[in-house]
């Protein structure tokens, strides 16, 4: 997960999103729900998702890997019973103990907000390009 402009970090963008600093006039929202929302800035290769209390970003590819992803859990329905008697679903990350835990209703509100999102995000290129 990372910037996609040169020179620019990922720690930078995130800084200048989360304090106020990043020209709001290009930074699009996709999709708002009540969980959060995922939005993409022009001029830049990078999707942010903010969903309950999680801060993801992307760039445009590792969106759609994500996606696909998350869709296939939906799919699969990968439910792990935990010691408090609840079954959540685990995605797995590509850090080793960092790991994610959704409760089925979380994980179909994620499904739909990225499927959302994906789709705004196509409109959007789309519109743009002609």
């Amino acid at each position: 997960m990372h910037a996609g402009k040169t020179g620019t970090s990922n720690r930078t963008v995130i800084d200048n999103h989360l304090n106020g600093h990043m020209d709001h006039r290009k930074l699009k929202i996709l999709t708002w729900h009540d969980s959060g929302f995922i939005s993409i800035h022009e001029g830049y290769d990078l999707i942010h998702l903010c969903f309950n209390n999680l801060l993801l970003n992307f760039t445009l590819k590792e969106f759609c890997a994500f996606r696909r992803m998350t869709k296939a859990l939906l799919v699969d329905e990968c439910r792990i019973p935990f010691p408090d008697g609840s079954n959540k679903v685990i995605p797995h990350t590509p850090y080793e103990g960092i790991n994610f835990s959704f409760d089925p209703r979380e994980i179909r509100d994620l499904v739909d907000a990225l499927d959302e999102a994906y789709y705004m995000q196509k409109i959007h290129t789309f519109l743009s390009d002609n």
